[in-house]
């Protein structure tokens, strides 16, 4: 049987797997053996597990996610109540089996999706700009210095959760792609930011901070001439930068934190991204706790400083984000981890599907720009429902 048959039959079966980009294509992870469904007070004791063995499988590891809201109660901030469907505020699955594809298409097709109702939005363009007033003031003020607004798209709908990964890959080939599909919910994604990747003591992480739209006139050199030249995205970026070094030097050795690609474009569907890449060394005695609560949630989707920020943003937002800005990945039983950040993505849970992003807020920001740039980012998963 073909690799690509094997994943039609799991698919069909309904038993759970996950799927992650890797280098050269994907990698396909089932036969899943346990499921920790993590809460506020077993998440230390599954960080804490410890693997002790000098030989290991490349199933010998946990692959799943951690929510937004787990996230924050590591660090010691607390979410006020907010409207939930009580998602799980993350899983982790341990596999027995992995299938790796060497190349980037996985064929798969279904059905066409039917809507059952046309596609909302938690905040329309009026409310968006109260919020960005309202934050604005907040950096002026110099409560923060950037800040991420939230936007939800909604839609009632049951999704083939393959299909629409496989559609995405063909047209929105992401290198931090992933999905998962359980009995009760689906996650397909397109992120495009890597947030942890840990090899023996190397760290790297890689901050992506600017947006530009695609059309006939912009390029990949015009793009990279508009970001150096746009105050606005080249002050965002910066901050992105010198925090998401600050978070590596609370657990990397002194001196080894430094920028190994600084301001390049990468290029995706609908738009052109601004991004460096940082490098340092762990100190000896940093754990996996020590490692999570330094680097999530991931900077560059919160805004600067990070505490602050985060306590702004969770006492504005309404509704519980679940997934999104939280991470994507797998933790290793040798010690090695990979973690995204995960955005532009869509939750399906209960036969809701749930796209959230969300764009930055400095000083030099504009309403009706940021607003428009929520939808380009939200706007190749939109297309998948069409």
């Amino acid at each position: 049987m073909s690799k690509q048959d094997q994943l039609k039959e799991i698919h069909i079966s309904g038993k759970p797997y996950a799927i992650y980009k890797s280098i050269n294509g994907f990698d396909l992870y089932t036969d899943f053996s346990k499921k920790i469904i993590l809460n506020n007070k077993n998440v230390y004791s599954f960080l804490n597990k410890k693997k002790v063995g000098k030989k290991f499988k490349e199933t010998d590891l946990f692959i799943g996610f951690f929510g937004y809201e787990i996230l924050n109660n590591l660090i010691g901030i607390k979410i006020p109540k907010q409207k939930s469907v009580n998602f799980p505020k993350g899983i982790f699955y341990k596999p027995e089996k992995k299938i790796s594809y060497t190349n980037n298409l996985i064929n798969y097709k279904a059905d066409k999706v039917k809507l059952k109702k046309k596609l909302k939005i938690n905040i329309n363009k009026k409310s968006y700009t109260k919020i960005f007033d309202r934050f604005k003031k907040k950096i002026k003020s110099g409560e923060t210095y950037q800040i991420k607004i939230c936007t939800k798209y909604k839609l009632e709908s049951k999704i083939d959760p393959l299909d629409f990964f496989c559609r995405l890959s063909r047209t929105n080939l992401a290198p931090e792609a992933f999905m998962i599909r359980d009995k009760d919910y689906s996650i397909i994604s397109c992120s495009p930011e890597n947030l942890i990747t840990k090899k023996g003591s190397l760290i790297t992480t890689k901050p992506i901070a600017g947006t530009v739209k695609k059309n006939k006139k912009m390029n990949k050199v015009k793009a990279l001439s508009y970001f150096r030249n746009n105050l606005k995205e080249t002050k965002e970026h910066n901050m992105i930068v010198d925090m998401e070094r600050s978070d590596m030097s609370r657990i990397c050795k002194v001196g080894t934190v430094k920028l190994s690609k600084q301001k390049v474009v990468e290029e995706y569907k609908d738009l052109f991204h601004y991004v460096s890449l940082i490098k340092g060394i762990i100190k000896n005695n940093v754990n996996n706790i020590d490692i999570i609560k330094a680097m999530m949630p991931g900077g560059s989707v919160i805004g600067c400083p990070k505490i602050s920020t985060l306590n702004l943003l969770n006492n504005q937002e309404k509704e519980n984000r679940n997934i999104y800005t939280g991470s994507f990945g797998y933790l290793k039983f040798n010690g090695d981890m990979k973690f995204n950040i995960i955005i532009r993505s869509i939750l399906n849970y209960k036969n809701i599907s749930e796209i959230s992003v969300a764009s930055g807020v400095v000083v030099d920001s504009n309403a009706k720009h940021e607003f428009g740039e929520n939808f380009i980012k939200a706007k190749a998963l939109i297309d998948l429902f069409k």
